[in-house]
Formats: C-alpha cells, structure tokens, sequence
C-alpha cells in the first residue's frame, strides 16, 4: 500500500513536475522545438521555480555524464579521422563474396566487434557509404543490408561502457549518486549474449522480414520504375503557352507526367477535372513527377524553370561534368533546423537538390523553406570540384561516393596507443574514464590527430545539451519528492510480484519508452526510480541499473529512438512499419532473454 502521502502544496508541486515530464515528452517525440533546446529550456525553468538551487543547475554542466559523452565522441572521431573504421570495412568486403547469409554476418560481426570499443554512431556514419558500395557491386538491396548495420552497431554498444553514451550516462549517474562502480567491461558478458541472440534472429528470421525496397540513390538509374517529383515554373516566353497542354512538347515526353497545376497557389483543372486540357499562363507552377531520364528532357524544353529559392529541379551545374550523389544530413550538421535556400548548396559546393526524402516521402512544396532535419536524404547534382569540397565536410554524408576524405593514416599508430590506454586505464580503475577520455582528447590534438574545428565538430551538443536537461530534471523530480511518489506507487503495484517480474517491467518500461525518444533522457529519467524501486523492495541496485542499460538501447522497433536507425532509415528507403516488423520480434526475444540473465550475474537479493 502506498505510504508516501505529500501535502496539499507538496501534491500540487509534483503534479506539475509529471506535467512538465508530460509536455519534454510530447516535445522529444514530435520535435516541434530542438531536442537540446528543449532540454536547456527545463534546466532552466527548474532553477527558476526553486525545483533545484542554481548550484544544483549549474552542476548538471559538470557532471561526469556529459562530459565523458563529449570526450568519447572526440576520441571515436580519431579513430574515424585515421582510417581505422574505414579499413575494417574495406577487409569486410573481402569476406563476404558468397551470399547474402555470409554477407550478413561478416557485416553485423564486424560491425558489432568495432563499437565495443567506441562510439556507435560513428562506426555507423563511417561505415554506411562503404555498405551502400557492397550492396551495388553486389547486386543486393541497400534495404537487405542497413538495418543489421544500425542493430548490429546498437547491440554491440552494449558490450562496454564506451559503445554507446547511454552506458556513460547511466554508470556516471549510479557512481555520483550511490557510489556504485560499474566496470569498463563488467557488462561484456550479458552484452555478447544479446549480441550473438541479434545476430542469429536477423540471419535466420530477419533476413526474411527485411523488405526488398531501391532507395533514393537507385533513381538515378533511367531504367527504375519509381519516380520522383519536383516543382518547375513557366516563364512569359514559354513555348508551352500557345495551347493546351497536351498539346505541348512537355506532355509528349513519355517518362513524366504532369500531376498537379498551380495558378497564383490555387490547383486548375480542365471541364473533366483533369491537368490535360489546361491552357498553361506565364507563371504556372507544375508539379511534374518521372524518372530520372524524364526530368533529364525537361531541360530541352525552352521556357521552364525550377521553382525557386531552392527548387528541386534539374538546371546545370557550374561545371560542365556533373554526377548524381545521394547524402543525409548528419546528427551534428549546421544544415539542421536551417530552411534549405540557406545552406547555400549552389554557392558553396556548386550543387543542386534533386530530391528530398524524410521518413519514406518525397518533400516537394516550399522545399527552399523547408528547415532540414537529422536523417534526411537529399539526392543531389553536383559538380566534380564541388563533390571534392563536400566529401571534407561534417554536415552531409555522402552515400552514393564510396571514396572518404584522406585519411590521416600516418596518425593510426598514436590514436590506436591513445585509444588502449583510455580503455586500459579506465578498466584497471587508475582514474575515472572522464579524465582519462579528455586527457586521450588532448594527447590527440597535440599531436595533430585532431584538429580543433574537428574537435567541436565530432561532439554531438544535442545529446549533450540533452543530458545536461534531463539530469537537472531528474534532480528536480528528487527535490520536489515526484520520484519519491512515483517510487511508492510501483511499490503498490509490486507488492508479492516476485522480483524477476520487477526487474522486468522496469526493463519493459524503459525499452518501451526509448522507441519513441531519446534514449539518453529515457535512462536518465528510469535510472533513479529503477534504484529508489529496488531499494525499497531491499533488491540490490545493480542489477535494475543494468536492466536500465540494455533497455535504454533496445532501439530497435522505430527508427526515431537511436541515431543509427534514424541514419539508415532513409539512406534505405525504409517505412516506418519495417523497423516494426523486424524490430518488434527482436525486442520480444531479447527482453525475455536480457530479464532472465541478468539476475544469474548480479543476484537480486
């Protein structure tokens, strides 16, 4: 039965605590508003209510969490910097010549082995262009093979504090608040378990579950059935005006059609409510969808134009060779939340927007206006110098050009010794994992490893700002006694459950919310009502903060609540439902396995 009963004062107060959550929630999931803007905005407001002091506040800044977080996202840019990952991908390739089974495996193992020993998403974002290679020379869908990238990079986060930032997070968070350690490798066991589990599911089941689907690059080829669309203007001295336009040059090109006009904003039509008959005006807007080959000879015909600022139509480049190259946006780029017509694609790289996918659509109207997100696809023109300047920049990865930036290989020796010793170190408990990833950091850049720009550029600010928010509101939950209440809620709902099925829901609740948003702020927030839980109930701590972990990265059923899956989501051409449909069984399989091991390596009681 419950036994903590707040005053009326301290009732209301918690109250709008769970509506705060309510609204970061609603926030996180639908990102009206930047997720780290979010997260700094409540840092804020609950210094400012008195839910925690300014010192407590500003403590959120220099907490182990965030800082180690940043220090590893620069430490697994050396490694990127130098050529490691690439090279490991390049030596995949090597072994995968059969079929599709041994393919699938030599990816996912390899995959999975490297982000044990740092960062995930940057082993993703390395690695993405040299599959998309493999499954062209190869024959094989890219939608066959990018899924086990993003889940073999996920499960092999979880074998080791430093594979993924929710490890961090959560062990910073129970060494500063109960003095509980977790070791580097001290997980390794239950996460090569879950490894080898994924594995196996996506060989024998997932494999069948994986749609057969051409993503965005495949529209370049002229011979593909899909099609896509884009906007184009008729000028005053356009051929088309003299009569319908089926009359026109325009209609008689077979590969396009026609699909909507636009007069002053507003659709026209002929007496049968079809485009066919329309007698175009000066100034018309035509959404024309086709193929690759269509919109080609859209450019013979005199008197049309794409739409501007930042039409996707096909006008020539600067230069007079030209290629066709697909790219996302990256989760650390400066292209994010910036309306297209602003990132000077033109000027910048001599590049023009072909298309733009985002969650399996195609955006075609005020596309100039449109701010771009993490994970959208952008199919793009660009000239042979402009892809040169593009492939050296942080904010888009190129997925159609397999050739990376130069790789500073002369600097492996010093990054890989850099690298040992974090994780030696670290592992042996000389100094905690923080200082030695920031002194890793400067050893890195006083020997030109790094670069400071590249320094600031390999941190990801959003996940940090968004640790920083969430550790402030978990405290705020603590301060105002809302975590207190939670916790003595449970406690009536548990009582007599035995405490495997304790241990489950918690590892259910915090795999279900992690689908739908960040996985940092999930662990963040279940991390100190899992323990206060399991205190109460006289359980030992440890393993619900382990159960916290493996939760916190079981990502695997929408391609929204991890950065990798949101990276291959529309690289892959993906629909929402394939994550659900592959990723739905596998989370099933691994909360049941993950519940049951736990207990048999740290007790309950």
């Amino acid at each position: 039965m419950p036994t903590f009963c707040p005053s009326n004062g301290a009732a209301m107060t918690i109250a709008l605590v769970f509506l705060l959550i309510s609204v970061v929630f609603v926030l996180f999931l639908t990102e009206w508003v930047a997720l780290d803007l979010v997260a700094l905005g409540v840092l804020v407001f609950v210094a400012l209510v008195g839910w925690v002091s300014p010192q407590q506040a500003l403590n959120a800044f220099a907490n182990e969490a965030p800082v180690t977080v940043a220090a590893m996202f620069i430490l697994s840019a050396g490694l990127q910097r130098c050529g490691a990952i690439e090279d490991v991908g390049r030596m995949m390739r090597k072994f995968s010549k059969v079929n599709e089974v041994r393919l699938l495996l030599v990816l996912m193992i390899g995959v999975a082995a490297c982000s044990v020993f740092m960062n995930n998403t940057p082993v993703v974002v390395t690695l993405l262009p040299l599959v998309l290679g493999v499954a062209r020379h190869y024959k094989v869908s890219a939608s066959k093979l990018l899924i086990p990238l993003s889940y073999a990079a996920i499960m092999g986060g979880t074998c080791s504090l430093v594979g993924t930032s929710t490890n961090l997070v959560v062990s910073s968070m129970a060494r500063a608040r109960w003095d509980i350690s977790i070791g580097m490798f001290e997980i390794t066991a239950v996460g090569l378990i879950v490894t080898t589990i994924g594995i196996l599911y996506m060989v024998l089941i997932g494999r069948h579950l994986l749609p057969d689907r051409e993503s965005l690059a495949s529209l370049v080829n002229s011979t593909s059935p899909r099609a896509y669309t884009t906007e184009m203007r008729v000028s005053a001295d356009s051929h088309l005006l003299r009569g319908a336009l089926s009359a026109t040059d325009l209609f008689k090109i077979s590969a396009i059609r026609v699909v909507e006009i636009l007069r002053q904003g507003s659709p026209v039509s002929d007496e049968a409510g079809e485009v066919d008959g329309v007698v175009l005006e000066a100034g018309d807007c035509l959404t024309v969808e086709g193929s690759r080959a269509g919109m080609m000879e859209i450019e013979t015909i005199h008197g049309i134009s794409p739409v501007e600022p930042g039409g996707l139509g096909l006008h020539p480049t600067g230069a007079s060779e030209s290629v066709i190259v697909e790219a996302v946006v990256t989760n650390n780029s400066h292209f994010a939340r910036r309306a297209l017509s602003e990132c000077r694609l033109l000027e910048d790289f001599d590049a023009q927007v072909l298309a733009v996918h985002r969650h399996g659509e195609n955006i075609t109207r005020n596309v100039g206006q449109v701010a771009l997100r993490f994970g959208d696809t952008l199919l793009l023109r660009i000239s042979d110098d402009g892809l040169s300047r593009l492939r050296d920049n942080p904010d888009l990865l190129l997925l159609s050009d397999t050739v990376v930036a130069t790789a500073r290989r002369e600097k492996r020796p010093i990054v890989l010794g850099v690298m040992v010793l974090v994780i030696l170190l670290a592992t042996l408990g000389y100094f905690p994992i923080s200082i030695l990833a920031m002194a890793g950091v400067v050893v890195m850049v006083a020997t030109r490893c790094l670069r400071m720009s590249e320094v600031y550029d390999a941190i990801d600010w959003r996940i940090v700002s968004m640790i920083v928010g969430m550790i402030a509101l978990g405290t705020a939950m603590e301060n105002t006694g809302a975590a207190a209440w939670l916790v003595d809620r449970c406690l009536g709902l548990f009582e007599g459950a035995h405490p495997i099925v304790v241990l489950g829901i918690v590892y259910f609740i915090t795999m279900l919310l992690t689908e739908l948003i960040s996985n940092n702020a999930v662990a963040i927030l279940i991390t100190p009502i899992a323990v206060q839980t399991a205190m109460s109930l006289n359980l030992h701590p440890m393993p619900f903060l382990i159960a916290v972990m493996f939760a916190a990265s079981a990502s695997f059923s929408t391609p929204i609540g991890y950065q990798t899956n949101t990276f291959v989501y529309g690289a892959g051409g993906y629909k929402f439902s394939d994550f659900l449909r592959v990723g739905v069984p596998l989370n099933l399989i691994l909360f049941v396995v993950v519940t049951l091991v736990i207990p048999l390596i740290w007790p309950l009681q």
